[in-house]
Order: structure tokens, then C-alpha cells, then sequence
């Protein structure tokens, strides 16, 4: 018998063990007895139910051969499904913004203003280089029936004056049948109500941040002159919910605003009584940006500081939490199998962004920043084919450090932009690297207490 090292053993208790599987999410709960026995590679001493078992979940393999087979069978049908991946593109209409928020990374860059050619035609030139995009896609691939995904972002897409450029994307993205999301802070949301009610059928959804209760949001997302903006934010929100405009909202967490999370889902439950169209969640932010590196906490600190303050606030359910193995995780919870990556994200297969100033970029975090542009597609569309590469080659089957590390599939490589604003650097080439090891166990051991499993 063959154990994979692609697994993972947590003291339960002291009479048993929780054994994952760490490519398919497989996970059961084993005496101390059998975790001896597996450890010492003393399977003739197991009983056959277990052992057939531990085959079926694929803990283990008759032969090292058997084993070998399958991760190469599995790499290749998961490199198919990424290189193959629909495609998504982020458009960038202005780099201006209307709040001067402490952590922004565009102020470290110093982006600012917009296109010199008019916006109108920007979006067209835009849309024809995703058209030609779409039209390499297909001839590789042929045609997706998953949908197409338009990203609109900025600075602040959503300013009063870009209305009219806002517009035109909607329509360009009407006519081919795309779907929209948008990234905003909704500060002049209300002025694009009308715009979302004629579109509806192709909004999918908004991104609003909200770092905490007023007092909070107001020292961290400010207008240029110092007011805070939660009360304009929140009659935003609300305008949008009751026009059945489906809003996400994003919190990001660090050292000063954690201890005040239960205020904010207080909150948020008493203001929209747990309303489906709201779809908060939490993201520890893992780069301080313009403000420093001082407050950033440390995530394994920060998951267990969020389930204790869960436990004294059940209101706190309300808040997905976006950790690093979160959906590794969820997918053992909800008893659902497990799919493998060897990539991070759609930076590392078909996601492309167009800016107002005629840069692609392949990275959220790039944008704004020539270091990282991949390309240029006005007056002459030219891609560096070696970034290009460079992004699409970021795999655990390319990075050296990845190739056997036992939680390459839930990681795929990492966020090379985790700290590319305090390190200076965003090293597409090489691997960003977590503490799986004790996420995994510190989230496994909340989530089993939570719901009484412990």
C-alpha cells in the first residue's frame, strides 16, 4: 500500500485524529490506533473495512505506480480546464475617484486621471480588442455556454461624470450577450439607479466596501477633504436593495477595525433584516497599501480573533469569511467534492484587463503600474508574448517550490501581489506562500466547535 503525502492528520481529541485528504477534501475522523498504524506503514495490520475505505477516498494507492498514474491523469484534465478556462475582462474607464481611502494602492502608484482620447471611443477600442480576444479564445477552444464576465472598476467607475461612459459599456456588453459585475464604492451610486433597472438582465452584481460601523469607515474611507462616507454609502445600499440590485459587500479587516466587526453585523442585520440581496463579506487585508504594513494581522490570529468574536455574536454569521483555504474547507462542510487547482487565480488563465489609458494587464493588482502591464492595445495592439506567458506558466507544475508541496492544489501557486506594495516587488516567476498547515487545522478546529462536532 501507497499512503499520499498529499494529506493531513489533526489532533482531534485524545483518542482520535481528523485525517483530509488535501486533493479531494476527503475527510474522516480515526482512532489514535489506526493513525499509528498509518504513520508506520503498517497497513496489514488495519482492518480491510478501513482499508477499503481509505482506497475508495484515495488516502491510499495499492502502488506508488497507481499513485503517480492518478496525479498525472488529474493534472492533465485540470490543466485542460484552465487553459481552457472562459474568459473574463476587467475595464478600467477612469482612474479617478471621489475618496481618498487610507490603504488605497492606486495613491501609492500615484494613478491618476484618464484617457486623452474621448471616453466613448475608448470603450469601442476596448471592446474590439476583447472581441479579438474572444475570437483566439474560440478558435482554440470554440465557443463557451458559461457566461462572459465584464468587470467594470477603477478608481471609481461610478462617478457622476463617467454616466454616460457607464452607459455605452452596458450596451456594448448588451450586444454580446455578457454579463456585468462592478467594483465601486458607492458614494454617487443613486445617479446610476435608472442605468441598472434598464439593464437588470445582465447586472449581476455590485462590490461596495464597508470597513465597519460609522465611526469606524470614516477614519479609513474618506472624501478628499477629510468627511467620512458611511451615511452616503448606506442610503446607497439601501436605494439598490430595494430596487433588487444584488450588492457584495466587501470589509476589509485589519488591526484597527477587528475588535468592532459585531457592531458592524449588528448593524447590518438590524438595517436590512438579513436581506438576500446583501452579501457581506470579510477579507484580512494582507497589504497595508498607502497606510503600512503596522496594522495587517496576521491571518491565523485574525480567524481565530473573528470565530471568538462569532461565538459571543451570533449576528457575525451573517459575514462570509474569505480565507486563504476557505473554500477547500466549505467543500468539506457542505460534503461536497473538492476541485483541485493549479492555478491561484484568473490572472494565471484568461483574465484580461483594459485600462482608460490603452494598457492590458493580467493582475488586479498590476493595474496602473508599467512594471506590470502586459501589453498595450492602442494605437497598435502589442502583448509581450514572454509576461503573457509568465502568467499563463504560473502553475504548480511550472514553480519549483510547488511541485511537492502537499497543499499545492488548494493553493495553486499563491497571490504573487500579497505583498507586492511592502516588498516592491510582485515575483510572477516564483511562489507566495501561506501557512496552509495551521490555517487549515485552526479553521478546521472553529468551524467543528461551532457546530459541535468537538
Amino acid at each position: 500500500m501507497f499512503l499520499i503525502k498529499e494529506i493531513e492528520f489533526i489532533d482531534y481529541n485524545e483518542k482520535e485524529v481528523i485525517m483530509i485528504n488535501l486533493i479531494n477534501g476527503a475527510t474522516d475522523i480515526i482512532e489514535k490506533r489506526i493513525y499509528d498504524l498509518i504513520i508506520n506503514n503498517r497497513f496489514d495490520e488495519i482492518d480491510d473495512e478501513v482499508l477499503s475505505c481509505m482506497l475508495e477516498r484515495k488516502y491510499l494507492f495499492k502502488t506508488k505506480n497507481e499513485y503517480n498514474i492518478f496525479l498525472k491523469e488529474l493534472d492533465s484534465r485540470i490543466e485542460m480546464l484552465e487553459k481552457s478556462a472562459t474568459p473574463n475582462f476587467l475595464v478600467v474607464p477612469s482612474y479617478a475617484c471621489n475618496l481618498h481611502c487610507i490603504y488605497c494602492y492606486e495613491q501609492t502608484y500615484m494613478i491618476k486621471g484618464t484617457t486623452n482620447i474621448d471616453p466613448i471611443k475608448m470603450v469601442d477600442i476596448q471592446f474590439d480588442r476583447i472581441d479579438k480576444i474572444m475570437e483566439i479564445y474560440e478558435n482554440r477552444y470554440g465557443r463557451t455556454n458559461d457566461d462572459i464576465r465584464i468587470t467594470i472598476m477603477g478608481g471609481e467607475p461610478l462617478l457622476r461624470c463617467n454616466l454616460k461612459t457607464i452607459k455605452y459599456i452596458f450596451m456594448k456588453t448588451k450586444e454580446r450577450n455578457y454579463t456585468i459585475d462592478i467594483v465601486s464604492n458607492g458614494v454617487d451610486l443613486n445617479h446610476y439607479i435608472d442605468l441598472f433597472n434598464e439593464y437588470k438582465d445582465i447586472l449581476d452584481h455590485i462590490q461596495i466596501t464597508v470597513d465597519g460601523i460609522k465611526e469606524i469607515h470614516d477614519k479609513r474611507r474618506i472624501f478628499q477633504d477629510g468627511r467620512g462616507s458611511f451615511d452616503l454609502i448606506m442610503k446607497n445600499i439601501k436605494l439598490a436593495i430595494k430596487k433588487d440590485i444584488l450588492i457584495v459587500l466587501r470589509v476589509n479587516i485589519d488591526e484597527t477595525n477587528i475588535n468592532e466587526l459585531p457592531d458592524l453585523a449588528d448593524t447590518l442585520v438590524n438595517e436590512f433584516n438579513s436581506n438576500e440581496r446583501l452579501k457581506p463579506y470579510l477579507y484580512l487585508l494582507q497589504d497595508g497599501g498607502c497606510s503600512g504594513e503596522q496594522n495587517i494581522v496576521d491571518e491565523k490570529i485574525g480567524i481565530k480573533k473573528i470565530f471568538e468574536l462569532e461565538e459571543k455574536n451570533p449576528n457575525m454569521s451573517i459575514f462570509r469569511k474569505k480565507f486563504h483555504p476557505e473554500n477547500f474547507i466549505e467543500s468539506i462542510f457542505n460534503d461536497e467534492v473538492y476541485q483541485p487547482v493549479l492555478r491561484h487565480c484568473g490572472a494565471s488563465k484568461n483574465q484580461f484587463i483594459l485600462d482608460c489609458k490603452s494598457n492590458v494587464y493580467k493582475c488586479w493588482h498590476g493595474i496602473g503600474n508599467n512594471d506590470y502591464r502586459v501589453g498595450t492595445f492602442y494605437p497598435t495592439y502589442e502583448l509581450n508574448e514572454e509576461k503573457i506567458n509568465d502568467w499563463f506558466n504560473r502553475s504548480v507544475k511550472v514553480i519549483s517550490k510547488c511541485k511537492n508541496c502537499k497543499y499545492r492544489y488548494i493553493c495553486g501557486t499563491g497571490c504573487p501581489a500579497a505583498k507586492h506594495m511592502s516588498d516592491e516587488n510582485m515575483d510572477v516567476k516564483g511562489p507566495s506562500c501561506v501557512n496552509y498547515e495551521e490555517l487549515i487545522k485552526t479553521i478546521m478546529l472553529e468551524k467543528m466547535k461551532k457546530y459541535n462536532i468537538l
